[in-house]
């Protein structure tokens, strides 16, 4: 991030934020980041952060989907102060601990499928990838795993070799697993084959299917598992159609590959529903969940068939702190309050208030190419021509800085840079909601009306 020239570009005082930035550009690589503001976050409540020289935001991002029921909810801080006073965490590799065994409990059962299920824990969002690729492989005795064009799975060594939207000549230099192969996200908005996914779904599935079946064939049948997002987040919040999910169910039923269904990102109610996959009536073999689940804690967990978990060999799924305690503690409360709270429902009804919301904005501003999303879980293209669906990062952009100076974090992201990503806590208050969108539509004229400097597009890394 060129922090020097946006502070020029800038009417807030970020003087803290700039000593802190200066200091991690000089201890901490730039790889880590795909920075997009000058802010270091200081305190957070609710849907609101405060940057270290005091401004105020509204959250849009709740930290990449990870805080669905707020910053600091009450019964996630008193699960962790309760829990850390007993115990931090003693390594369940070699003894045992009932935080995770009340978290698996909670998991399987909301997890869809009637069968026997078990849990495996970690960290994070890619190394709970890697684990469910551990378990296909076992469970099948096969090699490869097929994901999808455009996916984001993680930064560890599997799950980076299963993400798609990632330079793929440049991750060979590091991440050369030659048994993950890719084939095309039906993509409604927009494909290779030119269909109209939301006018002709059922011809969009039948060509994506035809050509997953034509991979397997290729691959003479060594396929382990295919690896899908309910919603390809990263790649632009895409939604493929109902009988794509369901045909691919099927078509893995019949090939004995096991169907494992990525809901880092969707899941834990931001859609509606508890899982993505829920809208599409699919029992999934295995469900991957972190981000939102530990509430703010570090924490990912592998929920499967128990005879899928029970093939991979021990101690492959053992990590010294999977599993850990506090996390766990913390977990259990997240999913409690999502019950307690109904917070289901109120992504359901936000969700159909905000699109509802951007499809009147887009009769109004043209660069409104596409808005899309089930709950919370939305994205709203920004293109340089409707009809052509040109992408048009450098209009997203200026759409989200705007909003930043205005008070609003609301970041880009997609296959093309170009999708503005709708994503505050669930329960974030009505007023709070209200004043977003005022700070939104705002940022929509100021960008339509040419008011917002090209100068800070080389500033601004984003997707």
């Amino acid at each position: 991030m060129n922090w020097r020239e946006l502070k020029k570009l800038t009417k807030k005082n970020i003087e803290k934020c700039c000593q802190v930035i200066e200091k991690e550009e000089n201890l901490l690589p730039e790889a880590i980041a795909i920075k997009y503001f000058p802010t270091v976050v200081e305190r957070t409540k609710g849907a609101e952060i405060w940057d270290i020289d005091g401004n105020r935001f509204i959250d849009f991002l709740s930290s990449a989907a990870v805080y669905n029921i707020g910053h600091s909810h009450p019964a996630v801080v008193e699960a962790v102060k309760n829990h850390i006073e007993k115990i931090q965490n003693y390594t369940i590799v070699y003894f045992y601990n009932e935080e995770p065994v009340k978290l698996a409990e909670l998991l399987t059962q909301s997890t869809p499928g009637d069968f026997p299920k078990k849990v495996a824990y970690g960290f994070s969002g890619s190394d709970s990838v890697d684990s469910a690729i551990k378990a296909a492989r076992a469970f099948t005795g096969k090699k490869y795993i097929i994901s999808f064009k455009h996916s984001y799975h993680g930064m560890t060594y599997g799950s980076l070799s299963a993400t798609g939207i990632i330079d793929q000549e440049t991750k060979k230099v590091i991440c050369p697993d030659e048994h993950i192969v890719f084939a095309e996200y039906p993509d409604p908005y927009r494909n290779k084959w030119g269909i109209d996914g939301y006018a002709e779904p059922d011809l969009l599935s039948q060509k994506a299917l035809l050509e997953i079946e034509k991979l397997i064939e290729d691959l003479q049948g060594d396929v382990a598992g295919v690896i899908i997002e309910p919603a390809q987040g990263d790649g632009g919040m895409i939604f493929p159609p109902a009988e794509f999910m369901k045909g691919l169910r099927t078509l893995t039923e019949e090939k004995n590959i096991v169907f494992i269904d990525e809901e880092v990102q969707t899941g834990m109610g931001r859609s509606g529903k508890m899982w993505a996959i829920d809208h599409y009536d699919v029992a999934p073999d295995v469900v991957v969940s972190a981000k939102a689940l530990g509430g703010g804690m570090p924490l990912g967990a592998v929920i499967g068939r128990a005879e899928i978990m029970d093939a991979v060999p021990v101690p492959f799924f053992a990590y010294t702190h999977s599993g850990h305690s506090v996390n766990c503690a913390a977990a259990v409360a997240v999913l409690e309050t999502l019950k307690k709270e109904n917070l289901l429902q109120k992504a359901e009804e936000r969700g159909l208030f905000l699109k509802e919301w951007f499809k009147e904005k887009a009769s109004q501003y043209p660069f409104i190419g596409d808005v899309r999303g089930k709950g919370l879980l939305m994205g709203v293209e920004i293109v340089s021509d409707k009809a052509s669906k040109t992408p048009d990062k450098a209009t997203a952009l200026k759409i989200s800085w705007a909003a930043w100076e205005r008070g609003l974090i609301l970041i880009t992201f997609g296959k093309n840079g170009n999708v503005l990503r709708v994503a505050p806590p669930i329960n974030i208050s009505d007023q709070l909601l209200e004043e977003a969108l005022e700070i939104i539509d705002a940022s929509f004229k100021d960008t339509a009306e040419g008011k917002v400097p090209d100068a800070i597009l080389p500033c601004l890394k984003g997707w």
